[in-house]
């Protein structure tokens, strides 16, 4: 049985995979989703400043896992699956422990030495999100303090929601389902920062003798497509395209990103 491990982007978690974990876990695949230190479990924990200091609470959730299911970890070939700083700290990974993997999966993903800030965190998808979303709540009275206080129809996560998916800016449930997990546990101002600044500052690794596959969102918001064709050239593989869907494929585009990553792996 292929073993996934799901890693999400900055400030997410594994809760943020919204279903795409058991749809993989429907096809028979062994999905384990885990959480960055400052985020989800470990949302107490300091989130690193580079990215090479978080793979020992990443490897030790893997681990935990894997010897849960009575596998032994050093004898299980990982497939790892990450969307955004998830990509990121996956190759990171690949790098550390190149006998554990068996393939990379990038999606939406970026490195500093491929692609200027600019392409990598777009800004002028981000004020215009927040424009829409402001606007928005304006007009409709969400953003009352009742409304913060109890989670619902969270303005910040409706900012979220609007820059980094397609189809759902205007979903309430998907909004209000943030909301609530953001209410539950979320990632501290500070850690979000110290998130950014690890990721402001990735370099891709080379990865010899290791499968690389790069997915990307031709109508990502957030990090420009050429980020992606940057790593795919720098990984000399195939860029698979994702059309009419945004940063967070697996919330827009579950079906196409389940079968690409089947077709991918199989």
């Amino acid at each position: 049985m292929t073993t996934l491990v799901l890693l999400r982007g900055l400030m997410r978690d594994s809760r943020h995979w919204y279903g795409f974990d058991q749809r993989l876990n429907q096809q028979g695949l062994n999905v384990i989703c885990v959480d960055l230190p400052g985020n989800g479990l470990l949302v107490n924990q300091p989130s690193p400043g580079k990215m090479q200091d978080y793979c020992e609470a990443v490897w030790q959730q893997i681990d935990a896992a894997l010897l849960k299911q009575a596998m032994r970890p050093s004898q299980v070939k990982l497939v790892l699956v990450g969307l955004s700083m998830g990509g990121m700290l996956a190759l990171t990974m690949a790098a550390q422990c190149r006998s554990r993997i068996q393939h990379v999966v990038l999606i939406n993903s970026s490195a500093a030495n491929l692609s200027p800030w600019y392409y990598r965190f777009q800004c002028v998808g981000l004020v215009t999100s927040i424009t829409h979303v402001l606007l928005r709540f304006l007009r409709s009275g969400l953003a009352s303090s009742q409304q913060a206080n109890t989670g619902k129809g969270h303005w910040l996560e409706a900012i979220v929601v609007d820059f980094t998916s397609r189809h759902f800016s205007h979903n309430i449930e998907v909004i209000n389902a943030w909301s609530l997990l953001r209410l539950q546990c979320h990632t501290s101002f500070i850690n979000g920062l110290r998130q950014l600044y690890a990721s402001a500052r990735f370099h891709s690794p080379e990865l010899n003798n290791i499968p690389v596959s790069v997915i990307v969102a031709n109508q990502d918001k957030l990090a420009h497509p050429k980020c992606s064709e940057q790593l795919a050239l720098f990984y000399q593989t195939q860029l698979h395209k994702m059309d009419d869907c945004g940063h967070d494929a697996s919330l827009d585009q579950p079906l196409k990103l389940q079968q690409l990553l089947l077709d991918i792996i199989r």
